[in-house]
Formats: C-alpha cells, sequence, structure tokens
C-alpha cells in the first residue's frame, strides 16, 4: 500500500513523536513536523502532503484557524485535528472550520490510524465521543422541528402569557377560557416539547422567545 504523506503539528515534543511513531508505522510517511502552527503553510506550500495533523491548541495560530487558512489557499487540503476536550464549542468550531477529521488527542491509536486514512481518502471523520454528540443535537432538532409543526396558536398565546408570569387562573380570564383547560394547554406544551414541569417550559418558552411566532 502506497504511504500517505503526511504533516504532523503539535506542541508538545512527547505527543508530537508519540504521533508520528504511530502513523509511521501505519501507511503515513510523515515528511515534516513541527511545534508552530505559523510554519505549517509554508511546510503544507513546500511539500503537498497527503494529509495534515494538527493539534487544535497549537503557539501562533490554533489548529482550526490553520486548518481555514490551508483549505482556503489549497482547497484539496486533508486536515484532521486532535482536540484536547469534547467541549460542544470544540465541535462548532471544527464544524465551522474547513478540515476533515476531528478527533480526541487520548483516542486509542486504532482510532487514529483509522481517522488519518480516511481523512487522506477524502472522507469526514468525527471520532466516536464528537459522533455521539452530534447524533444527540440531530435528535434534539429533530424533536424540536417536530414541535413547532404542532403547537397551536392557543398554545403559543399560553406560552407568552407564561413567560410574563401569569397564573392559570390569570390566563384563562385573559383568554376567556376555563383554568382547567389552560391547565391542559400546559399539559399538551410539556408533552410536545419533551419538558418535565412547568418551569422548564418557561424557561424554554424565554430561550424562544424570538422564534414563538415561528412556532
Amino acid at each position: 500500500m502506497e504511504k500517505i504523506s503526511t504533516i504532523i503539528a503539535d506542541g508538545n515534543e512527547i505527543f508530537r513523536l508519540g504521533l508520528r511513531s504511530i502513523l509511521s508505522q501505519h501507511h503515513c510517511d510523515v515528511i515534516s513536523e513541527t511545534d508552530n502552527g505559523a510554519l505549517v503553510l509554508s511546510a503544507f506550500e513546500n511539500v503537498r502532503p497527503q494529509l495534515c495533523v494538527l493539534s487544535f491548541n497549537l503557539p501562533e495560530i490554533s489548529g482550526i484557524h490553520l486548518a481555514n487558512k490551508l483549505v482556503e489557499k489549497f482547497p484539496d487540503a486533508r486536515v484532521l485535528i486532535l482536540a484536547d476536550d469534547s467541549k460542544e464549542e470544540t465541535l462548532n468550531d471544527f464544524l465551522a472550520s474547513g478540515a476533515q477529521g476531528l478527533l480526541m488527542k487520548s483516542a486509542h491509536r486504532i482510532e487514529l490510524i483509522d481517522a488519518a486514512s480516511k481523512v487522506a481518502e477524502g472522507d469526514t471523520y468525527l471520532g466516536k465521543i464528537y459522533s455521539k454528540m452530534m447524533t444527540r443535537e440531530y435528535r434534539k432538532l429533530t424533536a424540536y422541528r417536530k414541535s413547532k409543526k404542532t403547537i397551536t396558536r392557543r398554545e403559543r398565546e399560553v406560552l407568552y402569557l407564561l413567560i410574563q408570569g401569569n397564573t392559570s387562573t390569570e390566563i384563562a380570564s385573559k383568554l376567556f377560557i376555563s383554568p382547567r383547560t389552560v391547565d391542559k394547554h400546559r399539559t399538551n406544551l410539556l408533552k410536545k416539547l419533551n419538558l418535565k414541569n412547568t418551569a422548564s417550559l418557561v424557561r424554554f418558552a424565554l430561550e424562544n422567545k424570538n422564534n414563538l411566532e415561528h412556532m
């Protein structure tokens, strides 16, 4: 199998050497390595590797910003980002970048090898933990979109009055319906939005106040 020409960038020498050792044993030819993100652009231009493996946090310039610059200048660049954490912000930064792969530094070497191979081939790769996060967010979004289609005009009115601090009796009076009907609308909203209680319902309404008209 032909070796994958690879550039590595990480600020920690021990980690960088370990990374080089693992990749070199499995179909990668590490032709350049650096501890400084600012040097990657010139290195890439000189050797045009098939794969760049960059740490999320690098001296001078972050791996994410570097990925953006690489792909902007070299559209065929293949970039795998190695991150220290599994924060939602890290995933969002990756999704907004031009990188094709995201993996935790603590991932097993087999997953690293798999990620490197797939990204070099032009595929997108998300590490297991990030893939689970994406699945969870997708399910939440799907549930939210479904709920938007089923919320009635009257239920929106109840939501508006709830976030204004009105009681069921006060809402009933303002909408010319019975308190029992208000409670029924509130129960329906909890089910549709998959929420547990009135407090969470009010919090949801406040967080999505600008979107209530479109629900």
